[in-house]
């Protein structure tokens, strides 16, 4: 059996790679700001693909991972290494997804186009040394860039040496409970903008899965689905049937128990799997039967493929 290297988030880091109280206002300029600092130190990168790379992932999904410290990135084609600039901000800035809060600590990591799950380790060693409450606080304190450095010199951030479930599932999914109503659900589902909602109890124990096709399903009876010809019912009367009930009905009569599962500690490429075999566009991560996390199959690929 191959013995597994360990590897530090520090190896990746250098004291010259990190600039306390940067001058950035906004969250574009302290993006542009890290990547110009590694490219006059590091280079081995075209800056503006790289720049513009980091912002369009940004506007789409929020690198923000904890409060006030935000992990922007960008794969790069043609790097042969992990590239790590640091920046802190006195007064904190916005993110393009403002609902965050303020970001006092910005982590840029730039890694090989060819090496897909190299940040998402990053990821995962960085999320649970500074994911705890207060560790970006801690880190903005720091006036030098020495002290940032030996900061993560003695926390001994850790890369996991592979991807587990636990680094890709999403901690706060969208979830209703079983006693919920279908209005509820079908509320959640149009303004979330979700296919598939965990279902849980006040104890958070998994109860059972519901998409927006069991909704469909309840609707259209199995004897409608088989009429060749579905014309005498154009005005949607079996929909309008369900939803005089939906102040009525409870989530529990509508969901399926039946629901594709995973633990955390369950490989990353072993999710792959689940998804082709399965056939789904979710796997719920559970703790014995309580709620964990989900990984979207959506966020899932863009994790993995999208640079």
């Amino acid at each position: 059996m191959p013995v597994i290297q360990e590897i530090q988030f520090v190896q990746f880091l250098e004291p010259k790679n990190i600039l306390c109280r940067m001058q950035a206002t906004c969250w574009q300029d302290a993006i542009t700001e890290l990547a110009c600092l590694l490219h006059r130190n590091e280079g081995g990168f075209d800056l503006n693909e790289v720049v513009a790379s980091c912002i369009r992932r940004e506007e789409a999904t929020s690198t923000v991972i904890a409060p006030r410290l935000a992990l922007p990135h960008a794969r790069v084609k043609g790097l042969d290494r992990v590239l790590v600039a640091i920046g802190t901000l006195d007064a904190g800035i916005l993110f393009a997804s403002p609902d965050h809060g303020l970001v006092q600590v910005v982590i840029l990591i730039l890694t090989p186009h060819e090496d897909p799950g190299l940040y998402l380790q990053v990821l995962a060693a960085l999320t649970r040394n500074l994911g705890a409450p207060g560790a970006p606080d801690h880190l903005a304190e720091f006036v030098s860039s020495d002290e940032i450095y030996h900061a993560f010199v003695s926390n001994g951030a850790e890369l996991p040496p592979y991807l587990k479930a636990q680094d890709l599932m999403e901690r706060a999914p969208v979830t209703l409970l079983e006693t919920d109503y279908l209005k509820d659900a079908i509320e959640t589902f149009c303004t979330r903008k979700v296919m598939d909602i965990t279902i849980i109890d006040e104890e958070r124990d998994v109860r059972g899965v519901l998409s927006v096709e069991d909704i469909l399903r309840h609707s259209l009876p199995g004897h409608l689905l088989w009429m060749h010809d579905l014309s005498p019912i154009l005005r949607f009367e079996p929909f309008a049937d369900l939803l005089k009930r939906d102040h009525d009905s409870k989530i529990a009569d509508y969901m399926r128990e039946e629901y594709v599962s995973a633990e955390p500690g369950m490989p990353a490429v072993q999710l792959a799997k689940l998804f082709i075999n399965e056939n789904v566009r979710q796997i719920v991560v559970r703790n014995q039967r309580r709620l964990a996390g989900i990984v979207d199959l959506h966020a899932f690929m863009a994790k993995l493929f999208w640079r």
